[in-house]
């Protein structure tokens, strides 16, 4: 079998190790920049200034540490404004709605809600009838309970603070109780509705992180209790998380590690329990 690493460029490799190391600190010198990339100082030298003159890179003065320019930072606005979030996980989010045959859709946080951002639709008569743009309740659907499962502390309970003052019907007994949900959640990395927003419609929600490792959407399926029977049920709860974990790779996403009891999930979505 031939090298998967035949055609590559080792010049133009050693070039993005270099921006690489640099986007770590401010400043190098050149001594410093060569024993941390270990590229020898000519060869370093003659890279430098190719970045120099393509404008990716500047010297602080003459004979001085080197830092990178801003271009690398307004290619990536460029590439992030013609790129969403829908439209970088469609093969994803596409590939798991084949395999479950069922609705698949791609929410982020909005305030007090969950909001719809893409969706690649199922072929089923009876399913849910929602439009891009549409939100529901964070702290009763799975989205929305994955989503804060993973925010920062002051975030979520900013959020709490919100949600209270927006309806005087929740108590804290009831915010105690949502928070250990959350708990539950960050443990196993998939969020559950039971039927708290819709009657009949159950759901199955997984995070989606970035490579800071924050939450940046959920991947989730709504299903009609109808269609729900053990064996589908632990098929959604297996491809979900999997297509999750697939969506934070694309964003170089920290591996994260979880675990639930997958009997128990199936009896919980299926309604045994």
């Amino acid at each position: 079998m031939a090298d998967d690493k035949y055609f590559m460029m080792r010049s133009l490799e050693k070039a993005i190790s270099v921006i690489e190391t640099m986007a770590t600190n401010s400043n190098w010198k050149l001594k410093t920049l060569s024993e941390a990339c270990s590229i020898p100082k000519g060869t370093l030298q003659r890279i430098l200034r190719t970045l120099e003159e393509l404008g990716y890179v500047r010297q602080l003065e003459r004979g001085g540490a080197y830092t990178l320019t801003l271009k690398l930072h307004k290619i990536g606005k460029q590439i992030a404004s013609q790129n969403s979030l829908g439209s970088i996980l469609k093969p994803i989010l596409a590939k798991l709605r084949d395999k479950v045959n069922e609705t698949v859709n791609l929410s982020v946080l909005s305030n007090l809600n969950m909001v719809l951002v893409h969706q690649e639709i199922s072929g089923h008569a009876l399913q849910m009838d929602s439009v891009i743009g549409d939100s529901f309740s964070a702290y009763l659907s799975a989205s929305g309970k994955v989503f804060l499962a993973f925010l920062p502390e002051d975030d979520l309970h900013l959020f709490m603070e919100k949600l209270r003052a927006s309806d005087s019907s929740i108590t804290t007994d009831r915010v105690e109780q949502t928070l250990k949900e959350l708990e539950t959640v960050r443990k196993t990395g998939v969020g559950f509705d039971f039927e708290e927003i819709y009657k009949g419609v159950r759901c199955v929600a997984a995070p989606v992180f970035d490579d800071s490792g924050k939450i940046i959407a959920t991947i989730s399926c709504s299903v009609p209790t109808v269609r729900l029977d053990r064996y589908f049920s632990q098929k959604l709860l297996y491809e979900i998380p999997m297509a999750a974990v697939e969506a934070s790779k694309l964003f170089q996403a920290p591996d994260r590690s979880f675990y639930f009891d997958i009997d128990n999930a199936v009896d919980q979505l299926v309604g045994t329990i």
